[in-house]
């Protein structure tokens, strides 16, 4: 590598060492002044309508693969067959 581009990527991890330490300290700074009750509040709605959804018993996957498989077989029929 030649030197002036060794030197910009040592000057560029450093800067990104320094943006690594001031993100971590406005991210803890975040979380002691987060109103935790307030945010349980405005998630309350969310809560409530999970709560009140019918349970699924199946991610879909199994339908999903079966309406796949007929769009295949549709396709490979030739037209007017």
């Amino acid at each position: 590598m030649l030197r002036k581009e060794e030197k910009e990527l040592r000057a560029y991890v450093e800067r990104w060492r320094l943006a690594a330490a001031k993100l971590e300290e406005l991210r803890r700074q975040d979380l002691r002044n987060v109103n935790v009750a307030e945010h349980i509040e405005a998630m309350n709605g969310a809560f409530e309508a999970a709560l009140a959804t019918e349970t699924r018993t199946t991610s879909g996957l199994v339908e999903q693969q079966a309406i796949f498989a007929k769009l295949r077989n549709a396709r490979s029929v030739p037209p007017g067959k």
